[in-house]
């Protein structure tokens, strides 16, 4: 049974640039039919829910014609919306940002440009539609425009699509017929993929790291408090520290693992639903999923090192009278603690590296069967 997948789209274009013909062409329906519950003029980014199908949900997220004489506003705008959709959860991303431009124009405005350059921040792919690309004398305006997108933005030549949304007959007689939709919805998909590899060892990263800080931490805050002037040396207050220590670390360990692990399955899962559901036709067919490996070479350095070496400064410090002698044992203690748990740091930090990376490498195997299909 096909699974039920949701889909977000932030659609934006100057008016006039052909939005609404643009969505209802891609998606099959009269998706902005009429616009209703929304104002006619001010700025705001709108959204509209669609059921496509029972499995495909499209959340359509667009605005009333964007304006160059409020350049700075509409930044502010679009970068809320975008930092609003950049979460952990795939299914909260944009899956797809288009941005419009229309042919007949014949150039690129600088406030165009700047718009395009917002949208790709973070690593947010864009598509770029160029729209009326059916009407006479228009290869050489088009041309012009693709040379200037990618001159003065990150976009690639491959996400500048040219689209006619609707056939028409011309003046002359001449009838256009609809075309460009095939090469958008591959794009979006190759887009959705693409985003996902970037973002997903970066989310693992942020993640993986607040977890080994958190331990840093937690670890610290325990030698500071029980690391003190009466028993710094104490044996069994030892062995329960150092024990502490190792489980903790092994679970911060364990715990990175099943992290990596659950991204890769829920991007496969996410994607394999969207590609299937979206426009009816899977991209890339997988058969058997390819977990990641469990990693098994990092070892949690004991704290037998530690504890000797304490002894040791217990017999050196044992001559030293009164309270500073017990100072010296105390601040020995701690410094040999410190030397441990910040290399242990190193080794959680060193195996966060190596999740990351055969995160990423996972996710590129799916890159590189899109590649075939360029």
């Amino acid at each position: 049974m096909d699974r039920r997948c949701e889909t977000n789209v932030l659609i934006l274009g100057k008016t006039g640039v052909g939005k609404t013909s643009l969505c209802n062409y891609i998606f099959g329906t009269e998706v902005l039919k009429t616009g209703a519950g929304r104002p006619v003029t001010g700025m705001g980014i709108f959204k509209e829910t669609i059921m496509l199908s029972p499995q495909l949900i499209l959340n359509l997220y667009d605005s009333w014609g964007l304006e160059a004489d409020k350049s700075e506003s509409w930044k502010a705008l679009i970068q809320e919306v975008l930092n609003q959709h950049d979460v952990r959860e795939i299914k909260d991303w944009f899956h797809t940002i288009i941005y419009c431009l229309s042919a007949k124009s014949a150039r690129v405005e600088d406030f165009d440009l700047e718009m395009i350059e917002v949208l790709g921040k973070d690593g947010n792919p864009v598509l770029v539609v160029l729209t009326h690309c059916d009407v006479m004398n228009v290869e050489t305006a088009i041309t012009a425009m693709r040379t200037e997108i990618i001159k003065k933005t990150s976009v690639r030549n491959q996400d500048i699509v040219e689209v006619s949304s609707h056939a028409k007959t011309l003046l002359g007689g001449k009838k256009t017929e609809v075309f460009g939709k095939e090469k958008i919805i591959h794009r979006i998909k190759v887009n959705l993929l693409y985003s996902i590899s970037s973002k997903m060892p970066q989310i693992l990263t942020t993640i993986g790291q607040e977890k080994i800080n958190n331990w840093f931490r937690d670890c610290q805050e325990v030698v500071k408090r029980h690391v003190g002037f009466i028993n710094p040396t104490s044996g069994k207050k030892e062995v329960s520290r150092n024990e502490y220590f190792d489980i903790y670390a092994q679970e911060i360990f364990d715990e990175i693992g099943r992290e990596s692990d659950a991204l890769f399955n829920e991007a496969y899962d996410f994607f394999s639903a969207f590609s299937s559901q979206f426009s009816g036709n899977a991209l890339v067919e997988v058969t058997d999923r390819q977990k990641i490996p469990q990693i098994t070479h990092f070892q949690i350095k004991k704290s037998d090192k530690i504890g000797t070496s304490i002894a040791g400064a217990v017999l050196l410090a044992i001559p030293v009278v009164g309270l500073l002698g017990k100072f010296a044992i105390q601040e020995k203690t701690r410094a040999y603690y410190r030397e441990g748990l910040r290399y242990n740091k190193a080794l959680l930090e060193d195996h966060l590296q190596v999740c990351v990376a055969l995160l990423a490498q996972e996710l590129k195997k799916i890159n590189r069967q899109l590649e075939t299909l360029e």
